[in-house]
């Protein structure tokens, strides 16, 4: 018995219908490889890249495999180039693009592969295929299966946290961008005032004050994650047990009710993450401080350079609609 393997194909270029043809075929003819169910085709616009890009045939597969994730990619990587595939221009138009979304139930993170797929949980064109074809495979990230991911993204109101101290500059940009609802944290609290910032925050973030007939279809974003507001007054409080007891107790009450999030973003720039525990730590949520496992998909953007996050940013909100 293998393991189970999700894949994207897409192509824009040529006929698309054959290219992605073409990959499944010779998938099924690469030995380690079995392919066990394919999706429909889905036509959807181009995310990110250059401009004037012709629209996508996006597919997903089911495969059963015999491989390690590297040699799985090798193979990938071997049918793009089959296929003529150029790598000249990121998010650039393409004959065939093959994806490695989901390995088992394996977390990996090298300069070479990250699984699972970083942009998966927040792409409508990766996550509706993959609906079809293995709707109860369980993202180890955030726990949730890939229909549950995709009924994620159409929840509303279309919510984006900010997991970065200090990242006035991004949410101004990005409010402005998408034309949203702000909501900015404002100042650090001191100790004595964390359980009231919680608690102010947590009111301005009840579900039931962000209904659709209100709001529609804008987002909202918030240039801090709920979830972080803990750990951090948390870390402030130290060993005060009945300082900490108390905060605990209002966080989980607090956060029942507070929306949650389409995604997060969590990028390198913020110190609070990226100098005490690596990126894929936090997006596993495994930090001694943190009360709660995650089942927010996290967008890391491994930058630091504003426009970059930005676009990175934006590309995953026009993701997560309709193609």
């Amino acid at each position: 018995m293998g393991t189970l393997a999700l894949i994207g194909l897409g192509s824009n270029l040529g006929d698309r219908k054959a290219n992605l043809d073409g990959a499944l075929a010779a998938l099924s003819g690469t030995p380690g490889i079995e392919v066990r169910a394919v999706s429909s085709f889905h036509e959807t616009a181009s995310v990110g890249g250059p401009r004037g890009q012709g629209a996508f045939l996006n597919a997903a597969a089911a495969l059963e495999v015999g491989l390690s994730p590297p040699d799985l990619l090798r193979a990938l990587h071997a049918i793009e180039a089959g296929a003529r595939r150029l790598r000249e221009v990121s998010w650039g138009a393409r004959t065939l693009d093959l994806d490695l979304l989901l390995f088992g139930d394996q977390i990996l993170d090298t300069p070479a592969l990250l699984v699972p797929h970083p942009r998966m949980a927040v792409r409508r064109f990766v996550l509706a295929p993959l609906a079809e074809v293995a709707p109860k495979a369980v993202d180890p990230l955030t726990r949730r299966t890939m229909a549950e991911l995709l009924a994620n993204l159409d929840r509303r109101p279309r919510y984006l946290a900010l997991a970065n101290d200090g990242a006035a500059d991004l949410f101004s940009r990005l409010v402005a961008e998408l034309s949203a609802v702000g909501i900015h944290r404002g100042r650090q609290p001191s100790d004595r005032e964390d359980l009231e910032i919680l608690e102010q925050r947590a009111r301005e973030l009840r579900a039931d004050r962000w209904t659709t007939d209100l709001w529609g279809d804008r987002w909202v974003i918030t240039d801090f994650w709920f979830d972080d507001l803990f750990p951090l007054a948390r870390a402030r409080t130290g060993d005060r047990d009945r300082d900490a007891q108390a905060m605990t107790g209002r966080f989980y009450a607090a956060r029942r009710e507070v929306l949650e999030p389409t995604f997060v973003v969590l990028t390198s720039r913020n110190p609070w993450h990226s100098a005490s525990e690596p990126l894929a730590v936090w997006a596993r949520r495994t930090h001694p401080d943190a009360p709660v496992g995650c089942e927010t998909p996290i967008l890391r953007v491994r930058s630091q350079a504003l426009e970059t996050i930005v676009v990175e940013v934006l590309a995953a909100c026009t993701a997560t609609g309709p193609g």
